[in-house]
C-alpha cells in the first residue's frame, strides 16, 4: 500500500488533524499531527448561525493544515464536520467559503455517526468488553454503550462545552446556583436516555479535550511518570477531587491549576459536567481516559476495511499493537515469536516454582515479543533503547502498570542490573512487582538465549523440579552448544532467585 492518509477533524471548539502512513507489509503509523482552538462554534446562539470572526479563524487553521498536507505528499484526505456545522442554519455557505478558498469538501456526519467514529478509535486501541463512551465536544455530547465490545445503543446530545458554558456558566466566578443549574440540565438528559439504565455500573470511557484535562490534573496532582494518557484511569473520588477543583476556582485561578491549558479555562468546568453527572448517574467508579477518538476511528474504519476482511474492529487490541510495533521497528518477528513460545514454556512449566497467574504471563508474552525493538536504534545498549520505546510507543492493550513492568523486563532481559531505579515509576508499580519483573526477566533471558541463532533451531523445552535443581531438557535436530552455553550464563541469577540449580542438556 505504502500511502498516507490525512483526517481532519473541524470540530465546535478546535480543528485536529493526523496524517498517519501506511506501510506496504500493512503496518502504520502517525507522522504528524495538529491542533488548534477556533471556537468555531462560539456565539452561535440560539439562531444557529456561524458567525464571522469564528469562520474567519476556522478558515486560516485550514489553510494551515493544507500547507502540511502538501509538505508531507498526502495521498489521501478525509474531511469529517461535527456538531457546530451539523446545527449551523447558514451550514452550506460555511461549507461552499471552505471549499473555495481551501479546496477541502467537508463531510458534515451525524451525532450518532460521530460517535461511531469515536467507538471505533477506542474500541481498537483499549481492551474492554462492556462500557460506556463519553465523547463531549465543545457543541455536543455523544454517549455509546458498548456490549461485548460492539455498539448497543447511541445518541447525541447537542450540548457541549462551549454550549454549556454559554447557556449556564458565562461569568468569571462560578456561582453553586449556576453550577447546580446545570448539573440538574445534564441529569435530565440522561434521564431522558433510558437505556442508559442498563449500564449501571459499567465503567466508562471518555474521550475529547475536556475529559483529558481531567487526567492532566490528577497525572500532577499523582506524580504520574509516563507521558501518555491513552488509557489512563482515574477513580469516582479522584474525578470529583479534580471537578471541585475546577468548579470554585474563579477564571484566573484555573489557568493556574496545573494540567488545565489557558485556552480551555473558560469552558473547562461545563466540559467536565457532562463526565461528572454520567459518573454519578451511572454509580460509575472508574473512568478510563481515552487519547484516541474520532480521527482515529475514521483511520481504522479506512483501514481494517482493506485489512481486516471488512470488520471495523482488531479482535485482540494487544496482539494487533504489538505486531504493528514490531513491523515499525524492522524486528526479527520469527526471532520474537520463537523467544515468546520458550519463555512461556518456562513460565508455565515452573509454576509451582515462581506461583504467578495469568496476569504475569501476559505481561512476560508482551515483553518477549517487544525484547528486541531496540535495535532499531542500536545494537550496543540495545535494552536500554528497549526501555524508553516500550514506555513510549503506545503500545495498546497494555495499563499503564503493565507497560512498565514489560519495560523493565525488556531493559533486564539482557542485564538484570540495567541501572534505573524502579522506585522512579513507585506511582505505578512497588517493591513486589519489582521482584515480579526479575522472574520474568530471567524466564526471557534464558528463552532469548536458547534461541541465539534466531533460527528456532532449539524447537521445544521440558523441564524436570527436583528438590534442588530445575533440569531443562531442550528438543533439537542438531546439539544446540551455543545456546546452552549462552543460556547457562544464567545460572547464578537462577539459583539466587528460586534457590535452586540450574541445568539444560
Amino acid at each position: 500500500m505504502n500511502k498516507k492518509f490525512a483526517i481532519i477533524d473541524l470540530g465546535s471548539n478546535s480543528v485536529r488533524m493526523i496524517i498517519m502512513k501506511v506501510y506496504e507489509d500493512g503496518s502504520y503509523k502517525m507522522i504528524d499531527q495538529a491542533k488548534e482552538m477556533v471556537r468555531l462554534s462560539e456565539g452561535m446562539g440560539e439562531e444557529n448561525t456561524l458567525k464571522p470572526m469564528a469562520i474567519k479563524r476556522t478558515l486560516y487553521t485550514l489553510k494551515l493544515f493544507k500547507k502540511l498536507i502538501e509538505v508531507h505528499k498526502v495521498d489521501e484526505v478525509f474531511t469529517i464536520a461535527t456538531a457546530a456545522v451539523r446545527n449551523a442554519v447558514n451550514q452550506r455557505f460555511f461549507l461552499d467559503k471552505v471549499k473555495f478558498e481551501t479546496g477541502f469538501d467537508f463531510q458534515v456526519i451525524s451525532g450518532e455517526d460521530e460517535g461511531y467514529y469515536g467507538y471505533l478509535g477506542v474500541i481498537n486501541t483499549i481492551q474492554i468488553k462492556d462500557c460506556v463512551i463519553i465523547d463531549t465536544g465543545g457543541a455536543s455530547t455523544e454517549l455509546v454503550r458498548v456490549e461485548n465490545r460492539r455498539v448497543k445503543n447511541a445518541v447525541s446530545l447537542p450540548y457541549g462545552a462551549v454550549v454549556l458554558t454559554e447557556k449556564f456558566l458565562l461569568k468569571d466566578v462560578i456561582t453553586s446556583d449556576s453550577l447546580e443549574k446545570l448539573q440538574e440540565f445534564m441529569y435530565k438528559q440522561l434521564e431522558d436516555i433510558k437505556w442508559l439504565k442498563e449500564a449501571k455500573g459499567l465503567p466508562i470511557v471518555g474521550l475529547g479535550g475536556s475529559i483529558r484535562t481531567l487526567a492532566k490534573i490528577d497525572k500532577k496532582k499523582a506524580g504520574f511518570p509516563l507521558e501518555s494518557l491513552h488509557n489512563y484511569q482515574m477513580s469516582y473520588n479522584a474525578v470529583t477531587y479534580a471537578y471541585d477543583r475546577v468548579t470554585k476556582s474563579n477564571l484566573e485561578d484555573r489557568k493556574s491549576i496545573p494540567g488545565v491549558g489557558k485556552e480551555r479555562a473558560d469552558i473547562i468546568a461545563a466540559g467536565l459536567a457532562p463526565v461528572r453527572c454520567l459518573m454519578d448517574y451511572l454509580k460509575s467508579d472508574t473512568l478510563i481516559i481515552s487519547g484516541n477518538g474520532l480521527r482515529e476511528g475514521v483511520f481504522f474504519k479506512k483501514y481494517l476495511e482493506v485489512c481486516n476482511n471488512g470488520d471495523e474492529i482488531v479482535s485482540d487490541v494487544l496482539r494487533h499493537s504489538i505486531e504493528n510495533t514490531l513491523k515499525n521497528y524492522d524486528v526479527n518477528i520469527g526471532h520474537s515469536e520463537h523467544t515468546e513460545k520458550l519463555a512461556l514454556s518456562l513460565f508455565d512449566q515452573m509454576q509451582e516454582l515462581h506461583g504467578l497467574g495469568e496476569a504475569e504471563r501476559k505481561i512476560l508474552s508482551t515483553a518477549a515479543l517487544l525484547h528486541d525493538i531496540g535495535m532499531y536504534v542500536d545494537y550496543y545498549n540495545h535494552h536500554k533503547h528497549g526501555f524508553y520505546l516500550v514506555l513510549n510507543s503506545r503500545i495498546n492493550g497494555l495499563t499503564a502498570r503493565e507497560l512498565v513492568m514489560c519495560a523493565f523486563i525488556v531493559a533486564m532481559h539482557e542485564n538484570e542490573d540495567f541501572k534505573q531505579d524502579w522506585k522512579e515509576y513507585d506511582a505505578l508499580i512497588d517493591k513486589s512487582d519489582y521482584e515480579t519483573i526479575k522472574k520474568l526477566s530471567l524466564f526471557l533471558r534464558i528463552a532469548e538465549k536458547l534461541d541465539r541463532n534466531e533460527y528456532g533451531s532449539v524447537e521445544d523445552i521440558a523441564c524436570y523440579i527436583t528438590d534442588d535443581s530445575i533440569q531443562i531438557m531442550l528438543k533439537s535436530s542438531n546439539y544446540p552448544e551455543l545456546e546452552i552455553a549462552a543460556a547457562m550464563k544464567s545460572e547464578k541469577n537462577f539459583e539466587k532467585l528460586f534457590n535452586k540449580k540450574l541445568y539444560i542438556v
